[in-house]
C-alpha cells in the first residue's frame, strides 16, 4: 500500500489521558499524511484509539517479530 506509516507512537503511561495521543495523531495524519498502522492485537485499548481517529481494521495480520503477539493492520 502506499502511504505513510505510523510506527510508533506511544506515550508514557503517566501522561496518558491527557490529550497527547490525540495531538500527536491528529499531527500525523493531517501534516504527515498517516494513513495505516500495525497494532498489537490484544491492545484493544489503542486499536479503540486509532478506530476513534478513523483507522479501521483490515483484517490483515502478522506476528511481532521476536515475540508470539500477532499485530493487526489498520488504515485510513
Amino acid at each position: 500500500m502506499d502511504g505513510t506509516e505510523i510506527c510508533k507512537l506511544y506515550v508514557d503511561t503517566s501522561f496518558q489521558s491527557e490529550g497527547i495521543g490525540n495531538e500527536l495523531i491528529e499531527f500525523a495524519i493531517k501534516e504527515l499524511h498517516a494513513n495505516n498502522l500495525w497494532a498489537l492485537e490484544k491492545n484493544i485499548r489503542a486499536i479503540s484509539f486509532y478506530q476513534r481517529h478513523g483507522f479501521h481494521l483490515t483484517g490483515q495480520k502478522k506476528f511481532e517479530e521476536d515475540t508470539t503477539e500477532y499485530l493487526v493492520k489498520l488504515e485510513r
